[in-house]
């Protein structure tokens, strides 16, 4: 037997493992390990569904939800789905382990388990996971930092570099006095994993430019290895890497786990054999039972043994899962094995009975009595080892001082990179400041001006608390990665919630500056530095109570769509209960308690008695107008004297808004006592709440296409790559008809150079790239991550949009016109689909819209059902695209693609990436049939076995942009070969990969240093190449009769204008119905903030305070807009995402209808949105009561409903229309909250028009909001008669000898008690109409002003077709030659 020697460097000692007995493989247990070793025995793991595993819809998500409480209720027993089954093993110190199985074995399901990351899944009570002496619960709470488990998916601080990610990453594991190796640590991982050219580059991610995927990918792993973690779980991590740097990974994890005595688990979907011989163990997943655990060198041996061969040419791992084929793809078995196993329990049966598996269990029962669970000993020594502290109970390795101390710094180094968001902020705000102002220019110190001032300061309260709206919705962009991170044990939720604060304390500081310095002296409010600097304290402490109080709400919620109605709700609560719409002594009892807790209510109440306390106010106007006795006047303002000239400020805000001047600085007290209070909610929040994570590991079904078994897990739901039966079909097809989508066409490329622009200089991306594709022909297009792949298949299929291209891109002339991005398929490597659709759906959509015309509807969907049999889809050709794994959406991708029937060309994007071996080689064979059909096809592949390489036949192969090789492989890839060693390569042996041998000696770690871009050019097969080029260029560029013909007849899209409207707009609607989180989301909301606007002013009665209510009701009302423009302009953005990157490349259908059916859908929801408005405001105000007193109610009642349901269509139509033009969803958020809040100002609401600087008259006429202000009022309110309220009664005393309506006998007011001697009683508004007159509201205007409002909204929806025009043309880029 082969003896393998381990030295562990913590003691010295030499360890022997002799293979195949369990007597050697235990000789060094007795010996502690540095770090980690671990057991597990009866593993079992199952997870519980629920019947209701259909697609939601609106219909039937409330049943959903009552379903799931009378489940709770009554005890219903949930759904056992069991995935694994016994699985037992053993992971010494130093040993990697390989998981192995095709997709659905439960190989993710085992790492998650031995990784503590079991949320959604339950391990039986039965099993033992011992790790040296701990409990998987003592492991994963105060060792969790030290254990981790990194998915597939890749998510990082996109503006941050990747030096600084790691730089971090590395500091939250390593105590301060380890800080000053940082650098030289971070620089020596990347050169590890090939990242040193990246190291200064922002990471990015889908919408931000920054690196590549696959450095990216290996971003996440360095991430991991700068933790010094002893416990590590890989799931398919080399996904998305070529397979030089897959080998290089592995390799720097072997070398790792050798090094520190750690253990790392790993599941690979394709593995080469020397990424293989790299493991110590594997084991064999089937079904989620296990059908073998052992050494890897002993593994093909016991499966041979038990009668099954291996196949000639297959590297170990692809032979191991091929075992679990279905029977007819296994290998063939021995003549000799009488009954060899064929389903997973006789498997797992053999392997129990075997004696590898006896050998296993003495293994495991001595490693359990040597650390048996539950010894304080082991505890004590692994806190020890693990941390150098025995006491230490916290997983993170730095005090929560330090962990606060490193997010600020990541947090500076972000806001660094990313200025350009504070500082538009800052100069929209300030230009918002100078508006304002401007608005209230120099207010006269006199009682004319008590309005206005109470106007400002409430509005400027109120936008101080709500200008951190929007981090309740940006928390949900950092979220993940901070769960991340805590997992991996780097720094607590809650630290990085204080650091975040602190990060955005300075711009809070300065923006509140800038927004209240402008305003508050341009508008005359007290100017004394005392005033100023205590309205600032006031309006910065506003500013954080709103942002600590906003985060609270997203950091409380566990979804996105679940955080946003109580954010408008409590907008609406803010506003109204902040002491000035309603005062306080005014307010409604069943929610006046909500003032005791507002920020709002207590910073306005500090700012009013700071402008009116103490100061002596002129009267503007008296009562009498000339009065003609010394004291027998009074002041027309409230809380004027019988015979004084000025009003006292105290007692204007005493009678008006019941303050006092003593409140001020209790007020501030409170102010900090509340931020104190939502900070420990929002700290709390964060640290206890996590998201409710993503589900993709059970499938939803359409209602009425239910599978008849469960398909629930990701371990469970994907079905089999193909029945026996089906495969024996197609293999035994010989006519390819129905894959013969066209005649194919010649596509060539001369001298393709391909730069952008960075800054003021050019980057070359591709630099003289020749090459062709032919019908008939499968080419593969391979390089490295960052050589130019993806980009040349842009280029190809015209898709680029930013760029200079140069050189010849030549087709056939006869496919040289407006048609020929239509005619051609592109599978892109991100799988982007409608995720509410059907499978089915899916491919139908795209059959019915991109197959030409002359095929009929039957036939359309006739080839649907034929690539779905095709693909193997049957099984989930009825599941919701969203909720399909990786391998199922791949699919689903090549399945829109071939359900278009190219004419032309097809390109691949990876299709393979992600995918089980198995998988890929059912990908590239089914790419060959096409071939046979006449299809050309250029196809991008990572790690390509041998077998698979062989389906091929010529190469393009890419390094940095330029041409390293490109011809044909040859008979066992001779020709392939030849040219490398003939120009300096080392020999290719036998049994290698020539694709990863190629991408070796041709890698920069190659020990021979060729430019092989160079070598390219100077050869003679680069000559000849070109020369046959040129020959094909001459060819193509002839023209025939029949060619000529056929460019008239070209059209852009497949199908006519209504038919694609049709279509699209039936998809649109579908997919509303189909999101009820969505539409219940914005119904809610809108309820919400409507039911308790009219709950707080019920029944609003006829006094001047009743009326100004209603009218600030209204105004109120329309901030609704602020929820309704983020959830409208998501929704349109990601619809228009998938259009732009894939339905308007291919030419799926024209943006007009795109832009159309999203009106059409929107303008449904809207209109029944608008109802719910209506009913929950209109009602409880009681404007119904006035339009009955006025003997009017239908015709009144009529005319406010179509006007708040153009209010609520003018929502819609100016969020898409901004959506239409602008980039991204928060530049498109701000802007609408920017266009909207001064559409607010100049309403007529807070400044009446005619006391508006005569130079913005011109907004009051351009701003919407007015025309729906001034009509919805004058129709709830013309007409009625105004009763003074108590507070608004002017009380003096006639001259002796005259009654009160002798001496004040004027039609500018009403005198209550006429007949009086004494104590005369004067109201200064006798009708709405009066009071109404004061803002230039008219009845008589209200009809011609709906129109002006159904007019805004048309302006509204051509903008956005004129926008679409100009969009479309912007992505046309022509790259012909």
């Amino acid at each position: 037997m082969e003896e393998v020697t381990r030295v562990h460097p913590d003691d010295g000692s030499t360890l022997k493992k002799t293979e195949g007995s369990s007597i050697g493989a235990m000789q060094h247990i007795s010996t502690p390990p540095r770090f980690m070793s671990l057991t597990f025995q009866n593993l079992s793991v199952h997870a519980f569904g629920h019947q209701t595993d259909y697609q939601r819809t609106v219909s039937n998500y409330p049943g959903t939800w009552i379903s799931m409480v009378m489940n709770w209720v009554i005890r219903k027993p949930r759904l056992r789905i069991d995935i694994l089954h016994k699985i037992d093993g053993i992971v010494s110190s130093g040993e990697m382990l390989l998981v192995l199985g095709n997709p659905g074995s439960g190989c993710t399901t085992l790492l998650k388990s031995l990784a503590g990351q079991t949320y959604d899944l339950c391990v039986d009570k039965e099993s033992i996971l011992n790790y040296r002496g701990l409990s998987s619960r003592q492991m994963f709470t105060e060792f969790r930092g030290k254990c981790t488990y990194q998915a597939e998916f890749d998510i990082h601080f996109p503006s941050l570099t990747m030096r600084e990610t790691l730089e971090i990453a590395f500091k939250a594991r390593k105590p301060p006095t380890c800080w000053d190796i940082c650098h030289n640590a971070v620089a020596n991982e990347a050169r590890i994993l090939g990242l040193m050219g990246a190291l200064d580059t922002n990471m990015g991610n889908a919408f931000l430019p920054g690196v590549s995927g696959g450095e990216r990918k290996r971003t996440s792993i360095a991430e991991i290895l700068l933790g010094d973690t002893f416990f590590q779980c890989w799931d398919n991590s080399t996904r998305g890497l070529d397979s030089a740097n897959a080998l290089d990974f592995i390799k720097s994890l072997r070398r790792r786990t050798s090094e520190s005595g750690s253990v790392a688990i790993v599941t690979l979907y394709q593995a080469s054999e020397e990424i293989y011989n790299l493991f110590d163990k594997v084991t064999v997943l089937y079904e989620g039972r296990q059908i073998y655990f052992g050494p890897a060198r002993n593994a093909k041996k016991y499966f041979t043994d038990i009668g099954f061969p291996a196949p000639s040419r297959s590297t170990t791992a692809e032979y191991l899962t091929s075992v679990t084929r279905p029977l007819k793809l296994r290998p063939r078995t021995r003549g000799n094995i009488r009954e060899p196993p064929e389903t997973a329990a006789d498997f797992a049966k053999t392997w129990k009975d075997s004696l590898e598996y006896r050998m296993l269990a003495s293994e495991i029962e001595t490693y359990n009595r040597i650390y048996a669970l539950g010894d304080d000993e082991a505890l004590r020594l692994m806190r020890k080892e693990a941390k150098g502290v025995e006491e230490k109970l916290s997983p993170y390795i730095l005090a929560v001082q330090k962990q606060v101390t490193l997010c600020v710094h990541r947090g500076f180094l972000r806001l660094r990179h990313n200025l350009a968001v504070p500082v538009s902020t800052i100069i929209g705000n300030f230009i918002t400041s100078i508006i304002l102002g401007s608005m209230f220019y120099n207010m006269p110190e006199d009682t004319s001006s008590f309005f206005g001032r109470g106007v400002l300061l409430f509005f400027t309260s109120l936008v101080n608390t709500t200008l951190a709206a929007f981090e309740s919705v940006a928390l949900w962009d950092d979220r993940p990665i901070i769960e991340k991170h805590v997992q991996y044990g780097f720094y607590h939720a809650f630290a990085e919630a204080i650091a975040s604060f602190v990060c955005d304390l300075p711009n809070k500081v300065v923006l509140t500056f800038v927004f209240n310095f402008p305003l508050y002296f341009l508008s005359n409010l007290r100017r004394t530095p005392g005033a100023f600097f205590t309205y600032y304290l006031f309006s910065l402490l506003s500013l954080l109570n709103g942002s600590v109080i906003y985060r609270s709400m997203g950091a409380m919620s566990r979804t996105l769509v679940g955080s946003q109605p109580p954010g408008a709700v409590l907008v609406v609560l803010l506003t109204i209960y902040s002491g000035f719409v309603v005062p306080f002594q005014d307010m409604r009892p069943w929610l006046k308690w909500f003032s005791y807790i507002n920020p709002v209510y207590y910073a306005f109440e500090a700012m009013i008695i700071n402008e009116f306390s103490g100061r002596e106010f002129d009267c503007a106007s008296f009562i009498p107008k000339e009065h003609r006795y010394a004291s027998q006047f009074i002041c027309s303002s409230t809380g004027a004297k019988p015979g004084e000239a000025s009003v006292s400020g105290d007692a204007y805000i005493r009678q008006e808004f019941g303050f006092e001047h003593s409140h001020v600085w209790r007020n501030l007290g409170i102010c900090l006592a509340l931020w104190s209070l939502f900070s420990c909610v929002y700290l709390f929040g964060t640290e206890f709440i996590t998201m409710l994570p993503p589900r993709s590991d059970v499938l939803l079904f359409q209602r009425g296409h239910m599978p008849s078994t469960n398909v629930a897990d990701e371990e469970k739901g994907t079905v089999s790559l193909t029945s026996p039966e089906k495969q024996k079909v197609h293999d035994e097809k010989t006519n390819y008809d129905a894959l013969n989508t066209g005649d194919g066409a010649h596509l060539l490329w001369s001298g393709l150079t391909y730069k952008i622009k960075i800054g003021k200089k050019y980057k070359l991306i591709l630099n003289n790239i020749d090459g062709w594709v032919k019908p008939g022909t499968l080419t593969a297009l391979m390089g490295p991550s960052g050589a130019g792949k993806t980009t040349l298949l842009n280029i190809l299929a015209g898709r680029t949009t930013v760029g200079v291209v140069t050189g010849d891109r030549v087709v056939a002339t006869r496919f040289q016109n407006i048609s020929f991005a239509r005619k051609i398929g592109y599978a892109q490597q991100d799988d982007i689909h409608l995720p509410t659709a059907s499978v089915r759906e899916a491919l139908t959509f795209s059959a019915l819209l991109r197959q030409p015309m002359h095929y009929s509807k039957a036939e359309k969907l006739a080839y649907v059902d034929h690539v779905i049999e095709l693909l193997d889809m049957e099984a989930f050709q009825h599941a919701v695209v969203g909720r399909l794994n990786i391998e199922q959406k791949k699919r689903v991708t090549i399945g829109t693609e071939l359900a278009a029937r190219p004419e032309l060309l097809l390109f691949l994007d990876e299709p393979t990436s992600g995918l089980d071996s198995d998988s890929s080689w059912y990908f590239c064979t089914l790419l060959r049939r096409l071939t046979a059909g006449g299809q050309a096809i250029l196809c991008t592949i990572h790690q390509p076995s041998s077998p698979l390489l062989s389906l091929f036949d010529r190469l393009l192969f890419l390094k940095d942009g330029e041409s390293i090789y490109f011809g044909e492989f040859g008979p066992e890839f001779r020709t392939l070969v030849r040219y490398f060693e003939s120009h300096g390569a080392r020999e290719c042996s036998p049994h290698e990969n020539p694709g990863e041998w190629m991408m070796e000696v041709t890698s920069n770690n190659s020990h021979n240093q060729l430019n092989w871009a160079d070598t390219w050019n100077k050869s003679a097969e680069c000559a000849a190449i070109r020369a046959e080029c040129d020959q094909m260029k001459e060819q193509l560029s002839k023209i025939s009769t029949i060619e000529v013909s056929n460019q008239n007849i070209a059209t852009e899209f497949a199908t006519s204008f209504w038919y694609q409207l049709v279509v699209v707009t039936r998809r649109a609607f579908q997919h509303d119905w189909r999101s009820p989180e969505y539409l219940y989301s914005k119904s809610l909301t809108t309820f919400g903030c409507a039911f308790i606007n009219g709950l707080s002013f019920w029944s609003s009665g006829n006094t001047s305070q009743d009326v100004q209510n209603q009218i600030f009701s209204l105004f109120l009302l329309t901030t609704i807009f602020g929820t309704h423009v983020q959830l409208i302009m998501e929704r349109f953005y990601h619809s228009r995402v998938i259009y732009e990157n894939r339905e308007r490349q291919s030419r799926t259908y024209s943006w007009l209808v795109f832009l159309i059916s999203n009106i059409l859908v929107e303008l449904a929801s809207q209109t029944v949105i608008s109802v719910i408005a209506y009913v929950s405001w209109y009602y409880p105000l009681g404007l119904w009561k006035k339009a009955l007193d006025q003997h009017e109610l239908n015709n009144r009642s009529g005319l406010i409903f179509l006007l708040l349901w153009s209010l609520f269509i003018l929502f819609q139509t100016l969020s898409q229309m901004l959506m239409t033009v602008l980039p991204n969803i928060p530049t498109g958020i701000n802007i609408g909250n920017l266009f909207f809040m001064l559409s607010l100002i100049f309403s007529g609401v807070l400044v009446p028009p005619n006391a508006l600087p005569r130079f913005w008259i011109f907004m009051y006429r351009a701003t919407p909001l007015s025309y729906y202000i001034s009509a919805i009022i004058s129709t709830g309110l013309s007409g009625i008669d105004i009763a003074c309220s108590p507070k608004d009664v002017l009380k003096l005393d006639p001259p002796p000898g005259e009654t009160c309506i002798s001496y004040l006998n004027s039609s500018a007011y009403v005198i209550l008690n006429p007949d009086n001697t004494a104590n005369c009683e004067v109201c200064m508004y006798t009708t709405a109409d009066s009071l109404l007159a004061y803002f230039d509201i008219y009845f008589k205007d209200r009809w011609w002003e709906w129109g002006v409002t159904i007019a805004y909204n048309i302006g509204m929806v051509r903008h956005q077709e004129w926008f679409s025009g100009t969009a479309a043309n912007s992505c046309v880029l022509d790259v012909t030659g």
